[in-house]
């Protein structure tokens, strides 16, 4: 029986590769160099390339199937749908226990109906990476900060470790034996104090928190008619059914803008200086197109705003989000000092995550913003459209100790449809002054580190952490056969490695 093939897991019932396929393996080339006056050549290095192959697949076009009898545009809409992918994606043939991280070329060239109604066509495929994957992963936990990787294949494998800081610490670092090691932070220094120059002044995820240490504003508040105003007259919050963000259950009332909708707020234990801000906003564009937007408000000890940090769209029939940040000086009057209009891929992703950050230290004010596409990248791994700027208070009109914080979620009153946006969290973080005796502590008790070796990426509770990566340490692979890891700061962290067997 013909073979099924299978793109990120899923098939289509009427497509099969044809009989005789010649899987290929093995690309490794020889490249030489001819010198003048002697036999043969001279060997000058052996690589893997990578693969360009065609794959010939059988549409059997059956007036019994489910579908009945397709059409040449029913069966091109089909593969295109099918095969249509921006990134490597995995392909697997059901017969199989491995896959292929591969990458799709057209165009596709149907043959036209043939005998008994089935049809012929080519699929382009490109492995950049040209090694095969058991389809089956595994997984090994580290007792007493050793764990051991044993990869069955026939090729180095990557490996993903997760992590869970059981105290503070200066660093983490994996090593294999002493030929690799991956670190992040700093060692300790015997001659140097270990501190924390970051300390939360809070960090409140929905998902551990909920709103239990917010308050509502007063109903009768309101945030003026800029891009990030509205009413908050009456308005109340609930958690999603997960219970890691929240979103307006009853929007209010609105007397003062055409917004409504519903705000909290929290005090600071003290007055900041300098500070770093981080806002978690989600959206889902798969629900519907409208006006929405999700506001943080940053509030000095007098109750006079400092700044707003706005995920908003004021179009009613399109997608025209933004990102805007205003500074407001003592008497509130604003400066907006950064906007950016959301990628036109990311407006193309039903579901997306913004991680936004507001930093001031001293006159310097950095925005930085970056996104995860919610749908294929479920555990926000890879964060991508980052954007950064630097705005220089040079007056220093905006140099307010930060004393309170305020949150936002409202919609137009005048139209049923809205962009149905929420918020994941808020934190703020002071920032100390740099000391040359002090080592800083980046991993706090709690945290979650992820490393992936062959995506080459690092994160800290979901955060990109590649500025904390030693520049020695290297994304290693592990060798075939058993290689024993271990795990630094000894009784620090809980540790878990995966991989897939790798070959060639």
């Amino acid at each position: 029986m013909n073979d099924t093939i299978k793109v990120n897991d899923k098939a289509l019932s009427w497509l099969y590769v044809q009989r005789g396929f010649q899987i290929p393996s093995f690309n490794f080339e020889i490249e030489t160099e001819k010198v003048e006056g002697r036999a043969g050549s001279v060997f000058k290095r052996r690589q893997l390339s990578e693969y360009r192959f065609e794959i010939p697949l059988v549409v059997h076009n059956d007036k019994l199937s489910a579908e009945g009898i397709k059409t040449h545009d029913d069966i091109n809409n089909a593969l295109a749908k099918f095969f249509d992918y921006n990134e490597a994606v995995k392909l697997q043939f059901k017969s199989k226990n491995w896959y292929w991280n591969a990458r799709f070329e057209g165009p596709f060239e149907i043959n036209n109906k043939t005998e008994n109604n089935i049809n012929v066509v080519n699929v382009k495929v490109v492995l950049t990476d040209p090694y095969k994957y058991s389809a089956t992963g595994n997984t090994n936990t580290a007792i007493g900060d050793a764990v051991s990787v044993v990869n069955l294949g026939t090729a180095p494998t990557p490996i993903t470790v997760e992590a869970r800081a059981l105290k503070d610490s200066t660093n983490f670092m994996i090593a294999n034996g002493d030929k690799d090691y991956f670190m992040i932070g700093k060692s300790e220094d015997a001659n140097k104090t270990t501190k924390d120059v970051a300390p939360f002044l809070f960090d409140d995820e929905f998902s551990r928190v909920g709103l239990s240490n917010w308050a509502y504003m007063p109903d009768d508040t309101s945030f003026g008619r800029y891009l990030d105003g509205g009413d908050a007259m009456g308005g109340r919050f609930q958690l999603d059914a997960d219970g890691d963000s929240i979103f307006p259950k009853d929007w209010g009332k609105n007397t003062k803008t055409d917004w409504h909708g519903a705000a909290i707020y929290k005090s600071l234990s003290k007055s900041v200086r300098d500070f770093r801000v981080r806002f978690k906003v989600g959206a889902r564009h798969d629900w519907g197109v409208g006006t929405g937007k999700s506001v943080a408000y940053l509030v000095d000890e007098n109750g006079r705003l400092m700044f707003s940090v706005s995920y908003v769209n004021s179009s009613v029939t399109s997608n025209s989000t933004q990102i805007v940040v205003y500074a407001y000086d003592e008497h509130e009057s604003p400066r907006k000092i950064y906007s950016r209009s959301i990628p036109h891929r990311a407006k193309n992703m039903p579901h997306i995550h913004a991680f936004i950050f507001l930093e001031r230290q001293g006159k310097n004010i950095k925005i930085t913003n970056y996104f995860y596409d919610k749908k294929n990248d479920r555990d926000r791994l890879k964060p991508i459209f980052k954007d950064e700027k630097v705005v220089v208070d040079g007056g220093g009109l905006y140099q307010r100790g930060l004393r309170i914080c305020r949150m936002y979620i409202g919609k137009s009153s005048r139209y049923p449809k809205h962009l149905h946006t929420y918020i994941m969290g808020f934190s703020v973080q002071e920032l100390l002054p740099e000391q040359d005796n002090i080592v800083p502590i980046v991993i706090r008790r709690g945290d979650d580190i992820v490393i992936d070796t062959a995506k080459k990426l690092v994160t800290v509770n979901d955060e990109n952490a590649l500025h904390l990566k030693d520049f020695g340490s290297n994304y290693f692979n592990i060798d075939t056969g058993t290689s024993e890891l271990v795990i630094y700061p000894p009784n620090t962290f809980d540790t878990t490695v995966k991989w897939q067997d790798r070959f060639l």
